[in-house]
């Protein structure tokens, strides 16, 4: 679950993400024979030290959990139902709250901080360069007209590159 909700805090969130303060290995699972991975992540990662990122990361990590380690589809964990709740908390706006990927999916499919993200990281691709270099109002521009234009991929390539050539 750590691992999958940073990938989505950093990929498709867009957030950034310190590093933790010191390597921490997971417990392993024959540690704690009883407790479902949700459990052993959430005993885990419960200190102050980490608490701070991981209140952030768990949840979303938490929603994919009716998945195993290597993608499998799965309905229990240590002979207990998954949990597949979880929760977001956007840089605007409430908490969000999820019950699963199809959940999460449909959030990242509509949310402000998923499009930001997908702006920015389309733009690095194509440019080969940071989309801040190209000035402080870039981003949410390109971030309106790609939201304006009903998501269309297509038409935010062609507005990245049109940008692109004419700042250089």
């Amino acid at each position: 679950p750590i691992h999958r909700g940073v990938l989505i805090i950093r990929n498709f969130m867009g957030r950034l993400l310190l590093p933790p303060p010191v390597a921490v290995a997971p417990f392993a699972a024959d540690l704690h024979p009883s407790l479902t991975t949700r459990q052993r992540v959430a005993f885990q990662t419960k200190p102050a030290a980490c608490a701070g990122c991981h209140t952030i990361i768990n949840p979303l990590g938490f929603t994919l959990e009716a998945y195993d380690p290597i993608g499998r589809l799965r309905t229990t964990d240590t002979n207990q139902p998954v949990d597949c709740s979880g929760s977001y908390s956007p840089r605007s706006g409430p908490l969000v709250k999820f019950n699963g990927a199809k959940d999460l999916a449909n959030y990242i499919a509509t949310s402000e901080d998923s499009h930001a993200a997908f702006v920015e990281k389309l733009f690095q691709f194509i440019v080969k360069q940071p989309i801040r270099a190209y000035g402080p109002k870039m981003l949410s521009d390109l971030q309106r007209d790609f939201e304006s234009n009903g998501c269309d991929i297509k038409k935010l390539v062609i507005e990245i590159i049109a940008v692109s050539a004419m700042k250089k």
